[in-house]
């Protein structure tokens, strides 16, 4: 496929990042915490608008993936790459209920350094992981749909 105005490189960073997001993907679904880690860059920031919460580096934010309660499952529907950013929408499935969320995942020289997830409706954060995240911001501020 011919892109107007893309160089090879830049088509190759995008299989590359697609590649990589995949990977993501993948890891983290067969919960394969060791290469899902490698993914990830030391300083790897989480966020979530709806509950206005951040998870900051690579051992935290696996935590946070490890300690998450019930017997989820995730299926990518889409997915996007363009240079060093993807999107994916998602269909996540935990405790009998199927919920849509979309994923922005952002890289720094090969690996993934910011993720963005966005669920589909606002959401207080529930108890228990208090101790991975920080208040991204102000209650007012917090992303509504």
């Amino acid at each position: 496929m011919s892109v107007p105005g893309a160089t090879v490189a830049d088509m190759t960073a995008t299989e590359d990042t697609r590649a990589v997001a995949e990977r993501y993907f993948t890891t983290m679904n067969a919960r394969a915490w060791s290469a899902f880690g490698a993914l990830l860059t030391d300083d790897v920031r989480y966020e979530l608008p709806q509950t206005g919460e951040r998870i900051t580096g690579r051992g935290n934010y696996l935590r946070f993936n490890q300690e998450y309660p019930g017997a989820w499952q995730l299926r990518v529907t889409r997915l996007l790459a363009d240079g060093s950013t993807a999107s994916a929408s998602l269909l996540f499935t935990v405790g009998g209920r199927q919920l849509v969320a979309v994923v922005f995942l952002e890289l720094r020289d090969g690996l993934i350094a910011r993720v963005t997830d966005f669920w589909p409706e606002p959401y207080d954060a529930p108890p228990g992981r208090d101790h991975l995240t920080e208040q991204a911001v102000s209650e007012q501020d917090r992303f509504v749909p």
